[in-house]
């Protein structure tokens, strides 16, 4: 018959074999703990990880005497600064002789004497009527006014009577929208049950209760709805599963039991 171990023998999740504190790489009697990755990926014997090839960073002295020159004075190093060479000027020395001042302008557009010329279009004469000057335009000629007579007035007049009654402060919304007396209405629709005519009226008195015609029975929806099941017990309850035998421990830490026959 084969061994079973608390954890599969546990039904209710709750009941795990007892695991200890472990460290990579050491077996030396200490249990590992249980995971889904050791048990599908168990290892095979006592194998160590293969030592590093990569060179250990140790610290080196340097024997030789420090000098104490940076870096920044052996890169850049002081040059010997020569100043360039200047362009010296000659002497200025005028030229001997008279300058002559005419440009081409002066030489290529010569200056020539021209006379007005002479208009060939005659002078117009204005030619001055004597007389009166008619001054109507035209559009007092072409629109002249008409010899309308006034009309009479169709509006009769109205004269303004002071009333005779005393004034009764009364506003014309208040002449035109009389208040009328407001109806009760039901908020629920016809055909659904509700409260009765009396607890619907505005003048029931504050505070009344109304009791039911049967007891108050004190349940809820969800009480009555989610009913409290019969829990089984389970069979790694206690210290030792009934109905099984211990047999030993293995190295991985699960207690492994035998069923008992009989």
């Amino acid at each position: 018959m084969s061994v079973r171990c608390l954890c599969q023998i546990c039904n209710c999740g709750q009941h795990r074999c007892p695991q200890g504190a472990t460290r990579i790489y050491d077996s030396a009697g200490v249990f590992h703990p249980t995971t889904e990755y050791l048990e599908k990926f168990p290892t095979y014997g006592n194998v160590l990880p293969p030592p590093s090839l990569k060179p250990k960073q140790q610290f080196q002295a340097y024997r030789a005497k420090m000098e104490g020159v940076t870096t920044f004075k052996s890169d850049y190093r002081p040059y010997e600064v020569i100043q360039p060479p200047r362009h010296i000027r000659e002497e200025y020395k005028p030229k001997q002789g008279k300058i002559d001042f005419g440009t081409t302008y002066k030489r290529d557009f010569n200056s020539h004497t021209v006379q007005p010329v002479v208009i060939v279009r005659p002078l117009e004469r204005k030619q001055l009527k004597k007389g009166k000057l008619d001054t109507v335009p035209t559009y007092k000629d072409d629109y002249r006014p008409w010899n309308l007579q006034n009309r009479e007035l169709c509006k009769q007049e109205h004269t303004y009577h002071p009333p005779t009654v005393r004034f009764g402060n009364a506003t014309t919304f208040q002449d035109d929208f009389v208040p009328h007396p407001l109806a009760v209405r039901s908020a629920r629709r016809k055909g659904l049950p509700g409260p009765p005519e009396e607890a619907r009226c505005g003048h029931r008195p504050m505070g009344a209760a109304r009791r039911g015609p049967s007891p108050f029975q004190g349940s809820t929806v969800y009480s009555a709805d989610f009913t409290p099941k019969q829990r089984k017990v389970c069979p790694a309850s206690g210290p030792f599963p009934s109905g099984y035998k211990f047999e030993t421990t293995n190295s991985q830490g699960h207690r492994l039991f035998r069923k008992v026959t009989g």
